[in-house]
């Protein structure tokens, strides 16, 4: 599991990445105790070091509700 500093449309930004191949992969927004699960692509993997790490949505909402 990996913290997330930054969130977009298209990347995450990690807060303590490592090193990790493409893949797909589940991300979880929780605010005010109502939780949101998306699963995505890691398109190029994770890069240790930092910075933006390319996702594609692969689905709609895991749970939750859809809003766009």
């Amino acid at each position: 599991m990996f913290s997330v500093a930054k969130l977009g449309p298209d990347f995450v930004v990690l807060r303590d990445p490592i090193p990790h191949p493409p893949a797909e992969a589940e991300l979880s927004l929780s605010i005010d105790g109502h939780e949101d699960r998306w699963r995505v692509e890691l398109i190029d993997g994770i890069v240790a070091g930092g910075g933006d790490t390319r996702i594609r949505r692969r689905s709609a909402h895991v749970n939750g509700t859809s809003g766009g």
